[in-house]
């Protein structure tokens, strides 16, 4: 290996491009974790409310953008090999196709909103929250949907600091949104539920205006230009579209598999159902490592295909993969060590957040396989396998973490904490796949 291609330069280009991707979806998801923070001080059921309504939402958001997958490992190919041209023309197509996606998100939304709650849900006063905060988020979900695929973009060039940015000020004004609206501070009206769906909408409305307005204004690196919006390209558009639709797959049956058992927990009980929301939006944190790691991975994948280096498109999933492991190791360690101290922060309702730290503690143990499973499925979308990791996700959920769940609820009946091992098994399974799909070497020879 040449001089740059050493492991201290390729850990040093990790670190460059996975920090602020970590600091953004950390951000990103505090949004949520925020919603439920604040809500966590009204009733148990507009904590479970909310709780849901943010998940359906998130589950919608990360099955509609996942064209994104697609825009960013043909925008890192075309980068690394200089296609720059090329690249932007992606980038258009690709915001021209999220703003159909993100409109046909909405109304689907919307019109499910009530039956998804009314049918469903067996509580009337979680079912009618709900349906109010998540009629409201689904305008903030639609926007969110272009913002994510124009974050896509940049992160596939390998530029990670605009999308931190952008969610940056989105965040600072929900949070600020949540505490005016939420509880009636600053001279605005107390408006429960619906003032913390209100705050997250603008804030996303603020996000799209900072990556769009980068993209379409900034001097260096690829731009937003309106002739690659102008016209559709078919070829472009298929592409796109032949990339998404394993990833689109890839988040239903990995977000929809929690969404599905989030249902069949909320037969527990408003304080168990609550647990399992808390526990949920504490464990999303864990995640952001994950996330920045599989997102340094699959640029620097793309990138060296791009440029037609093999070596070191490998060398960067098996550094990313070790950072991953590494930090989610930490925060499994913290969680393990004090649950209670941080479920503390979600809710001061005493049987809530005692249920969700026995939960968290258990799902201490997941983190370094989620870790692995993480940054290898990153690698594998970055080069343009979308279909593998979907392969896996089918696998480790559907033959085993629902009918696993399904039977500890209505079968055995088991109380909430063994849905977390189960959780944690479903990892451990999942991360092996992962592995072994990667070890195959099929996403050497895709061609985008």
């Amino acid at each position: 290996m040449d001089r740059e291609n050493t492991q201290e330069n390729i850990r040093n280009e990790i670190f460059y491009l996975a920090w602020p991707a970590i600091l953004e979806m950390v951000l990103e998801t505090s949004v949520w974790m925020f919603d439920t923070a604040m809500v966590g001080r009204l009733t148990a059921s507009a904590l479970s409310a909310v709780g849901l309504g943010g998940q359906l939402m998130y589950t919608m958001l990360n099955i509609f953008s996942a064209v994104g997958v697609g825009c960013s490992a043909m925008v890192a190919r075309y980068c690394g090999g200089g296609e720059y041209d090329r690249a932007e023309h992606v980038v258009g197509q690709s915001f021209l196709l999220s703003i159909i996606i993100g409109s046909i998100m909405f109304v689907t939304l919307y019109s499910i909103i009530p039956t998804f709650f009314n049918k469903l849900i067996t509580q009337t006063d979680i079912a009618a929250q709900g349906i109010i905060y998540t009629r409201i988020i689904a305008v903030g979900g639609s926007i969110m949907v272009p913002t994510k695929v124009l974050n896509y973009a940049l992160r596939g060039s390998g530029n990670t600091r605009v999308p931190m940015l952008s969610t940056l000020i989105a965040d600072l004004f929900n949070i600020f949104g949540d505490y005016a609206l939420i509880f009636g501070k600053f001279g605005m009206p107390r408006m429960g539920v619906a003032g913390a769906a209100i705050a997250t909408s603008i804030s996303q409305a603020l996000s799209l205006c900072v990556s769009a307005g980068y993209l379409i204004f900034n001097k260096n690196g690829i731009k937003l230009k309106f002739a690659d919006i102008r016209n559709i390209d078919s070829g472009i558009i298929k592409k796109l579209i032949s990339l998404g639709v394993p990833a689109s797959l890839y988040e239903f049956s990995d977000n929809g598999s929690r969404l599905i058992s989030s249902l069949w927990l909320s037969r527990m009980g408003s304080i168990a159902f609550a647990a399992q929301q808390v526990s949920v939006s504490a464990e999303s944190m864990s995640f952001m490592p994950g996330v920045g790691f599989s997102v340094s991975a699959a640029t620097m994948v793309g990138q060296a295909l791009g440029a037609g280096n093999e070596e070191k498109a490998e060398a960067s999933t098996k550094e990313s993969s070790k950072m991953a492991v590494i930090f989610m190791s930490i925060i499994g360690l913290i969680f393990f060590l004090m649950p209670g101290r941080l479920m503390s922060f979600f809710t001061n309702i005493a049987g809530v957040r005692n249920l969700s730290a026995k939960c968290i503690r258990i799902a201490a143990f997941e983190q370094p396989t989620m870790a692995l499973s993480m940054a290898l499925s990153g690698a594998l979308k970055g080069a343009g396998d979308t279909k593998g990791p979907f392969y896996v996700t089918m696998i480790s959920t559907w033959m085993i973490r629902l009918p696993l769940i399904f039977m500890s609820v209505f079968v055995w009946k088991l109380s909430i904490e063994y849905v977390w091992i189960i959780t944690d098994l479903q990892f451990l399974a999942e991360a092996l796949l992962m592995a072994l799909r990667f070890k195959k070497g099929v996403w050497k020879k895709i061609k985008l």
